[in-house]
C-alpha cells in the first residue's frame, strides 16, 4: 500500500477541508462550482496531463465526499452545486462502500514480471531452472520472459541472485485479498460489490486516486448543525491519531459539536469477557477453534467468501455493538455516530446496528477540526471518567490486542488456550483460511485483523502506524494533564 505521506492524500485532505469550510459557512451550494478552480488554480503545475483533468478529479472527489455513487449517478452536465443541494436535502444510502472515478484510472497493464538490465546472464541460471513453465529463455546472454507462457508465480524473482527480475503489479488488484477489483472491457477499474469486504486496501493502494470511499460525513454534519444530541463512539485506534491526549481529543470533539464522547474500549471489555466464556465452553466441550468477531472486514469476508467460518466466529457482539447498549442506557434520546479507522464498519452498521446514525473516519474527523480551526493540542483536558476496568481494551486497536484482552479474562484453572493471530488479510491468508474446513488450524482462538498491524493501519487513519504506536506508548508513560 501507499505510504500515508503522498500527494494524493494531501490533496484529498485539502479538498475535504475546503468543502467543510463552505458547509459550516452555509455557502456550500453557492461555492461548489468554484471549488475545483480555487483548489486547482491556473498557476498550478499539474501532476496529471493538464489542470482540466485535475479539476475534474476534484469535482469527483467532492461528489464522493458527499456520499454520491459516481458510477451510477454521474451526470457531466449537472453542476456540482445541484449535487450539493441534493445532498443537503436528502441523505445518500451508505452502501456500496466504494465508488470509482474512471477519469482517474490510468488503465494499468496486467501484472507482470520483467527482466531488468541487472541480469548478468550467470552460469547458474536459477531463474530458468526454477520456472515451472519453461517461460525463461536466454538471448545474447540475457534472460527474457516469454509472456505467453508466464503464469506470474514469481519464482524467477525469488531466486535471482542479482535481483534483476522486477515485478510490476496492478496496485489495486494486487492489494485486494478477495479479487473484487477487476477491469471492464475498456480496461478501467471496477469494483465487484458483491465480493468487496470493505477492507479499503484498494483505496489506499491506487496511486491515481481512482478508487474512493463514499463518505457518510454529511448526514453526521447535518445532525450536529441542527443541534441534535449526537454522541460519538470512538474506536480504540483514536489513541495516537492526534497530537495531544485522549482527554484533549474528547474536548475537541465536543467543541466540534458532539454532545459527548464514549470510548468503544468500554464495549470491548464486554466483548472480551463474553469471548473468554465462549472460548472456555468450546475448549471444554471439544467444539474446535473459535475466531474473534471484532473486525468488520473479516466478518464481511466470512459471509461473502468463507461460509464455513460462520459457525466458528464468536457470537459476541463487536465492541461497537455493546457500546450502543451503553449509550442507549446513558442517553436514551441521543443519536450515535461511530468514529474510527475502518470503512467496513459502515457495512456492519447498515446491516446490523440500525440505532447508529452514522459512521465517519479519523481522517474525516481531522477535516472537521481543521475546517473549524480546532487544535487538539490547545484543548483543555476533560475527564474520561473511570476507565480502569477497560484500559487494556484500548489495545483492541493493535494486532494481538484482542486476543490478549480475551486471554487476560480467560484464566480458567487447568485449561490452556492456544492463540493464532492473523495479522492482515491478503490473497495468501484468505487461501489459507479456506483450507481450515478440511484441516483446522492448531489453535483454540484465532484473532483476525484485516489490516496488518491492526486498526492503527486502517484506511481511515491519518498517521503512520509506527508513529501512532509511538504516540500511544508515550501517552502511557507520560502523566496525563489534570482534568478540568
Amino acid at each position: 500500500m501507499l505510504e500515508l505521506n503522498n500527494q494524493y492524500t494531501l490533496m484529498k485532505r485539502k479538498i475535504d477541508t475546503e468543502v467543510l469550510k463552505c458547509f459550516f459557512n452555509d455557502t456550500l451550494v453557492e461555492q461548489a462550482d468554484r471549488l475545483p478552480f480555487e483548489i486547482i488554480p491556473k498557476t498550478r503545475t499539474p501532476f496529471r496531463c493538464c489542470i482540466y483533468k485535475e479539476r475534474a478529479m476534484v469535482r469527483y472527489r467532492i461528489m464522493a465526499l458527499s456520499g454520491i455513487n459516481i458510477e451510477r449517478d454521474d451526470d457531466e452536465e449537472k453542476p456540482l452545486s445541484a449535487y450539493m443541494q441534493e445532498v443537503l436535502d436528502e441523505d445518500k444510502p451508505p452502501l456500496p462502500l466504494l465508488t470509482t472515478i474512471i477519469t482517474g484510472c490510468s488503465g494499468c497493464p496486467k501484472s507482470q514480471y520483467r527482466i531488468s538490465d541487472g541480469c548478468r546472464g550467470c552460469f547458474a541460471r536459477p531463474c530458468m531452472s526454477n520456472c515451472p513453465k519453461d517461460a525463461i529463455v536466454f538471448i545474447n546472454g540475457q534472460a527474457h520472459i516469454q509472456e505467453d507462457r508466464c503464469i506470474r508465480c514469481g519464482k524467477c524473482m525469488e531466486v535471482c541472485p542479482f535481483h534483476a527480475v522486477v515485478h510490476i503489479p496492478v496496485p489495486c488488484e494486487e492489494a485486494c485479498p478477495v479479487d473484487a477489483v477487476t477491469k471492464n472491457e475498456e480496461g478501467f477499474v471496477e469494483i465487484e460489490h458483491d465480493k468487496c469486504i470493505g477492507c479499503g486496501k484498494c483505496v489506499r493502494s491506487c496511486p491515481f486516486g481512482a478508487i474512493v470511499e463514499r463518505s457518510g460525513l454529511f448526514p453526521v454534519l447535518k445532525m450536529i448543525k441542527k443541534g441534535e444530541k449526537v454522541v460519538a463512539m470512538v474506536a480504540p485506534a483514536i489513541d495516537g491519531q492526534f497530537p495531544g491526549t485522549l482527554e484533549q481529543v474528547k474536548t475537541a470533539m465536543k467543541k466540534a459539536g458532539f454532545y459527548d464522547v464514549v470510548e468503544v474500549a468500554e464495549g470491548a471489555e464486554i466483548t472480551s469477557e463474553n469471548e473468554a466464556e465462549e472460548l472456555h465452553e468450546k475448549i471444554t466441550e471439544g467444539k474446535g477453534f473459535m475466531t474473534t468477531s471484532c473486525c468488520a472486514a473479516y466478518m464481511e469476508l466470512i459471509y461473502k467468501h468463507i461460509p464455513y467460518l460462520k459457525d466458528r466466529h464468536s457470537t459476541s457482539l463487536s465492541p461497537m455493538g455493546y457500546t450502543v447498549n451503553i449509550i442507549k442506557e446513558r442517553y436514551p434520546d441521543a443519536k450515535m455516530v461511530f468514529v474510527g479507522p475502518c470503512l467496513a464498519k459502515k457495512a456492519e452498521v447498515a446491516r446490523r446496528y440500525k440505532d447508529i446514525s452514522g459512521v465517519i473516519t479519523f481522517a474525516e474527523l481531522a477535516s472537521i477540526f481543521v475546517a473549524k480551526g480546532i487544535d487538539v493540542r490547545e484543548m483543555e483536558a476533560e475527564s474520561l471518567g473511570d476507565t480502569e476496568s477497560f484500559q487494556d481494551c484500548r489495545e483492541f486497536a493493535v494486532s494481538q490486542g484482542v486476543a490478549n484482552c480475551v486471554m487476560r479474562r480467560f484464566k480458567k484453572d487447568g485449561v490452556n488456550a492456544r492463540v493464532l493471530p492473523i495479522d492482515g488479510l491478503d490473497k495468501k491468508t484468505v487461501r489459507l483460511m479456506k483450507t481450515w474446513e478440511k484441516r483446522a488450524p492448531e489453535a483454540d482462538l484465532v484473532e483476525v485483523m484485516a489490516c496488518e498491524g491492526g486498526c492503527l493501519a486502517g484506511p481511515g487513519t491519518i498517521v503512520k502506524p509506527a508513529l501512532a504506536m509511538k504516540l500511544r506508548n508515550g501517552a502511557k508513560t507520560a502523566a496525563r494533564p489534570a482534568a478540568k
